[in-house]
């Protein structure tokens, strides 16, 4: 079964819109974040216009393979996203953390899955790890940096405290998940999209329920 129209263009249309947001909300805060603000949008665009383009191959040409590349740019897509969010996140300070704790959130119940393949728990993990790098990287430029006025300085430093370890431990936990998840290529390719597997030839069975074969002579 193929997936639905909506299921190809409705993140991607989410997530441009989304992007946009966020370039005028940086706008909005301070011109000062501009140069933070354009890249993360970009990269919001960008990963809009690979997700329509990965959906629409996927709803014209439905496949078991063509269903699990599409997950793997799901997940590529917006764990990359996650990552811009933080970074957005520590530019324009904390009071817009929770905005893009809100978009992460929705963009991780789009691909949310009962059992996770170990390509997502890697690139959850990735993620994770990603955003831990930034937020040292913004308190050691608090730390070092004196042009760095000194709310900017606090907010940097006092979120690095709570957002590193928490990273780390998501990073890691994630990571020995997918050690211990199936084979990267054959867990959850046949649900992904709403594409499922094409059932196999049943074995005969001994069902003395079963109505007999008529059309045997």
């Amino acid at each position: 079964m193929p997936i639905l129209p909506e299921q190809w263009w409705g993140p991607p249309t989410a997530l441009a819109v989304g992007a946009m947001a966020i370039v005028a909300i940086g706008i909005w805060l301070q011109r000062s974040a501009l140069p933070v603000v354009i890249p993360v949008g970009t990269v919001g665009l960008v990963g809009a216009v690979v997700l329509a383009v990965g959906g629409r191959r996927t709803y014209w040409y439905p496949s078991r393979e063509a269903a699990w590349r599409l997950h793997r740019t799901r997940v590529v897509v917006w764990n990359a996203v996650g990552v811009a969010l933080a970074v957005f996140a520590f530019a324009v300070g904390a009071r817009t953390i929770l905005i893009g704790y809100l978009v992460a959130a929705t963009g991780l119940y789009t691909m949310r899955r009962d059992d996770p393949t170990r390509f997502e728990r890697r690139g959850r993990a990735v993620a994770s790890a990603a955003v831990a790098v930034v937020a040292a990287v913004y308190a050691v430029v608090a730390w070092t940096v004196s042009g760095v006025d000194e709310a900017h300085a606090s907010v940097w430093i006092g979120w690095s405290i709570l957002v590193v370890p928490i990273a780390v431990v998501v990073a890691v936990l994630n990571w020995r998940a997918a050690l211990r998840a199936a084979d990267p290529d054959l867990d959850g390719a046949e649900d992904v999209g709403g594409l499922h597997p094409e059932p196999g030839r049943e074995p005969p069975g001994d069902d003395p329920l079963s109505a007999p074969d008529r059309t045997a002579s």
